[in-house]
């Protein structure tokens, strides 16, 4: 444990040295910070422009940190050939696969954190307003489940990222980060409508045995981060209950622990 941790202080350390990844941070929370002001392009649905805006940000940027950081930090452990120093040490190539994702989750965690806060406090201060009924058009919006609502959705995202880091790492193992970075990108574009596949995949769609096998395997295999977008509940002022926050935290610890798994295999077998 001793040996994941100092590898996962250290990739943690490095992540925030990336001025990359520094300045996405900095561009997603001037746009998240600044959500509000597009509410005004869209008269009558401010709150849905506000929450759209707002987490859906912090899912694509914190996305692209994932991914950017993820693919990079086996391959640039082997390029500077400081890989070889780690695993001289008593350091075994799993502690430090681990030591890795652990140390880049962490960085992006954080990344979210930040992000999320500015998020809850333009939320806290705007979408009171926005409740308010319309003599226009009549919406009006509860705000009993909205506050516990967007703390959960941003509680999801830390977990939908976990995801995406760990097919960025399993990636990474596998193909040069640019590759790496292109595979992960697609897992995860793809995997927001796994839904569809599912549909497609469905015998009463008339598809033939060979659509049927092909898009049911897409959909069994690929994650579904659509589990892990809540915006259209918040909308409706529907809680989303913890059972449900539950099976797709699950499904996420589920899903990382396979692909780190493959991680593990294909790094043990690799020459460094």
């Amino acid at each position: 444990m001793k040996a994941i941790y100092r590898v996962a202080k250290a990739t943690y350390h490095e992540g925030w040295r990336r001025k990359f990844l520094n300045g996405i941070l900095v561009f997603a929370i001037l746009i998240i910070g600044s959500s509000w002001v597009f509410t005004y392009l869209q008269p009558g649905a401010e709150l849905k422009m506000l929450i759209d805006v707002g987490l859906g940000s912090i899912r694509f940027f914190g996305m692209l940190i994932a991914v950017f950081l993820g693919t990079r930090m086996i391959p640039d452990e082997i390029e500077k050939r400081t890989i070889y120093t780690l695993l001289s040490k008593p350091v075994t190539r799993a502690q430090f696969l681990l030591g890795k994702f652990f140390g880049g989750l962490g960085t992006v965690i954080t990344n979210v954190a930040l992000m999320g806060i500015t998020f809850y406090i333009v939320f806290a201060i705007k979408a009171p307003q926005f409740a308010i009924p319309s003599e226009e058009n009549g919406t009006h919006y509860s705000m009993e489940f909205m506050y516990a609502n967007v703390a959960k959705a941003i509680l999801l995202s830390f977990f939908e990222l976990a995801v995406v880091m760990g097919i960025a790492v399993l990636a990474s193992v596998v193909f040069t980060w640019i590759l790496a970075a292109v595979f992960t990108f697609f897992v995860y574009f793809v995997g927001q409508a796994s839904t569809f596949f599912g549909h497609l995949a469905d015998p009463d769609t008339g598809a033939s045995k060979l659509a049927q096998i092909v898009l049911g395997t897409i959909y069994r295999v690929l994650p579904h981060f659509e589990t892990f977008d809540v915006r259209e509940a918040i909308l409706k002022d529907t809680v989303v209950l913890w059972s449900y926050v539950g099976q797709a935290v699950g499904m996420a610890m589920i899903y990382v622990a396979i692909v780190l798994a493959m991680g593990y295999l294909f790094f043990n077998e690799r020459e460094v």
